[in-house]
């Protein structure tokens, strides 16, 4: 057995039409197969349910319709591996070299990818001194997320795959300079929306809109009935503040959501401006909404 065992452990190991059996065999026999030199080994259908394939050399390997559920891969060399078929359910890959690999089928739910999801291409283009060197892993890292997040969309991973997709775009994001325009522009999509892909983060973004939107119709004030409604009207302490930033949300709200009744309007530049903003920027917000509201119905 240990003979065996040191066979697959051997760097010039080349593999044969035995292999797939005997890896087979020693998994059976709750052997770990880590640190196994398996590249370009032919294991289709190989199976490997619950295996310890730390750290293996599986470049180029062909695991097509592999049965790999629960597999600890952790580390390990897929780079160009197939793995088209393969059910890697609840498999762990965090660390793994996926650059190339074919996921078209793959099996992919309850992945631990590893931290934050990252994979590990993007994770040495965080360390990496060198612009240059980090702009290309972060390249291979979103082309290792496309394709994983392709996947999962049509597995109807919905959950899953928006994690995928908002690694994807920060990667893409992180190529740009620091300070460049799609670099900025980005990094407010991933802020205000993650991309279109949180609910929570969208309709937060758009309660931060009518909230700030009423306290700066405040400032200059708007006309309501035969008075004005703002923070420095002489009289704000007969109405009240809380009764005048209450008709001010109501205000920002209606203009939101285009209602537009007409009973206030603003008065000033600052106003007319800030009503001009509002309604653009509450189209871009609803859109984005309803459109992630509608992929995760169909995910569904």
């Amino acid at each position: 057995m240990d003979n065996k065992m040191e066979k697959f452990q051997d760097s010039e190991y080349k593999s044969d039409e035995n292999t797939k059996n005997e890896i087979e065999q020693l998994n059976r026999e709750g052997q770990s197969l880590s640190g196994f030199q398996l590249n370009f080994a032919d294991l289709k259908n190989v199976n490997l349910v619950d295996a310890d394939l730390k750290y293996c050399d599986l470049k180029r390997a062909n695991l097509s319709n592999a049965s790999m559920y629960g597999a600890d891969l952790e580390g390990a060399n897929l780079f160009k591996a197939n793995l088209e078929g393969a059910n890697l359910k609840n498999a762990n890959l965090k660390n793994c070299q996926l650059l190339g690999a074919n996921f078209t089928d793959t099996k992919l739910h309850n992945i631990n990818w590893g931290d934050e999801d990252k994979v590990i291409n993007e994770l040495e283009a965080e360390k990496s001194m060198n612009s240059s060197t980090s702009k290309s892993k972060y390249k291979e890292a979103e082309e290792i997320y496309r394709s994983i997040r392709l996947t999962m969309q049509n597995q109807s991973l919905g959950d899953e795959s928006s994690l995928i997709f908002i690694r994807e775009m920060i990667c893409k994001r992180k190529q740009h300079p620091k300070y460049s325009f799609f670099r900025l522009v980005s990094k407010f999509a991933d802020v205000t929306t993650a991309y279109g892909e949180s609910l929570t983060r969208i309709l937060s973004s758009g309660f931060g809109v009518i909230f700030f939107s009423a306290l700066l119709y405040g400032i200059e004030g708007v006309s309501y009935k035969d008075r004005i409604l703002g923070f420095f009207v002489s009289d704000i302490q007969d109405y009240g503040i809380l009764a005048t930033l209450g008709d001010l949300f109501y205000f920002s709200v209606i203009t939101f959501t285009t209602v537009g009744f007409g009973e206030i309007t603003p008065i000033g530049p600052l106003g007319k401006f800030l009503t001009i903003f509002e309604g653009l920027v509450s189209g871009i917000i609803m859109t984005i909404f309803i459109i992630a509201m509608y992929r995760r119905l169909m995910d569904r």
